[in-house]
């Protein structure tokens, strides 16, 4: 009789944790589809403006607000891709060159365990090849940024989300254990929320660097 209590508290407890975590990303989810549509929406704002550049900068942070099945993602590469297609057209290869890249370093800059968006990194890379190749005849090539993210900082990203996370089911398993065993020490919870933090400010760290 103990032993079936103990065995349904405890999975009445990592029932808990598991839907603690899949809050956790939901909201992680939510927090990257408003950004990358605060971003979209300020970078169109721009365009109509005739702020190229500016709107540019903007399609870019909607890109790396990347997540999966978030339309914003897409619908700003395809602002990228038209303002690259019309300059292009105006022969300003330079600003074409800059739109082109914007998208290969967005999809890039949010590449880990596997890189979104190569099909429209395919696209560009033919693109800002050809682009080069005419700029070597006409002229001096723009210097080009590295669209590779750091190894280093790609897999900080990644230990310090799943430690984010790890530490926030610890504390909810702590805080659930405490209802069920009170006089719990504090010193467990007091490590779970440091770790969270760190774990937190690392992530965020290395999501400006990656």
């Amino acid at each position: 009789m103990f032993k079936e209590e103990s065995k349904r508290k405890h999975r009445s407890l990592w029932w808990k944790i598991v839907t603690l975590v899949v809050l956790i990303l939901v909201m992680v989810w939510v927090r990257a589809f408003y950004g990358s549509m605060q971003d979209y929406r300020t970078g169109k704002t721009l365009l109509k403006e005739n702020q190229t550049i500016r709107a540019i900068t903007y399609f870019d942070r909607s890109l790396h607000w990347y997540a999966p099945l978030n339309p914003y993602v897409e619908r700003s590469a395809k602002r990228l891709w038209e303002i690259g297609e019309r300059a292009e057209e105006e022969k300003d290869s330079r600003l074409a060159l800059i739109a082109y890249e914007s998208i290969r370093n967005g999809f890039y800059g949010v590449s880990h365990l596997f890189t979104p968006g190569e099909d429209w990194i395919r696209r560009v890379d033919k693109k800002i090849d050809d682009l080069s190749s005419l700029q070597r005849r006409g002229g001096p090539v723009p210097s080009m940024k590295d669209p590779h993210p750091g190894g280093v900082w790609s897999a900080v990203v990644v230990i310090s989300f799943i430690g984010w996370v790890g530490s926030l089911a610890g504390f909810a398993r702590w805080v659930i254990g405490r209802e069920e065993r009170p006089g719990r020490r504090l010193g467990r919870a007091v490590l779970w929320i440091s770790l969270g933090v760190s774990f937190f400010a690392l992530w965020i760290l290395g999501m400006m660097f990656a």
